[in-house]
């Protein structure tokens, strides 16, 4: 317990690593990176258009947010419906950064 007190810098991680849940956390965390870091490799390459990132970022954002709305709810949350939509809408997210950092990186392709 000792440990929530001397991290002061990053109390989150802190919370994350040492909770009961953090067999879900730290996976989501990764798979999250991971997504993130596909998304972006994958514009740096050329393999969607413009459009299409700002679409998928776009339409995750929006259904990210009515399922972090619904794993709220009162009924919902902490059930394992709860947990399920959480690990989604966190995926959603993942993916709706992914998307804005593509349109940062992407590169069009080139036609031989």
């Amino acid at each position: 317990m000792r440990l929530y007190a001397n991290n002061a810098l990053f109390p989150c991680i802190t919370l994350a690593i040492v909770s009961p849940r953090r067999y879900i956390v730290i996976p989501l965390i990764l798979i999250c990176i991971a997504i993130v870091i596909a998304i972006a490799l994958a514009a740096s390459r050329g393999k969607l258009h413009v459009p299409g990132y700002l679409g998928l970022a776009g339409l995750t954002f929006v259904v990210s947010i009515i399922l972090g709305k619904l794993s709220g709810s009162r009924h919902i949350a902490g059930s394992p419906a709860g947990i399920f939509l959480s690990v989604v809408f966190f995926l959603l997210i993942a993916t709706t950064l992914g998307s804005v950092i593509a349109l940062f990186v992407y590169r069009r392709p080139v036609n031989l």
